[in-house]
């Protein structure tokens, strides 16, 4: 499952990141990487937005960004 796929105030713990190494360095800049405990807090009204906090840390990311991120639900 993606993190599209949790429903917002769900976690998940991020399991694998099927990106591109420039994107993959961008997610380890917001500190996203495997093992990470992740929240899904809210989905933009079209969809096209998912706000998530990670560390105490709140981070936009787009729906296609958080469909390449692999989470198991917490």
């Amino acid at each position: 499952m993606t993190i599209n796929g949790l429903k917002d105030g769900e976690q998940g713990v991020i399991t694998r990141l099927g990106v591109d190494e420039q994107l993959r360095d961008r997610f380890f800049s917001f500190g996203i990487s495997k093992a990470k405990h992740i929240k899904k807090l809210e989905t933009s009204l079209g969809g096209s937005t998912i706000l998530v906090e990670l560390d105490r840390s709140c981070i936009i990311l787009r729906a296609d960004e958080a469909s390449a991120i692999e989470v198991e639900k917490v």
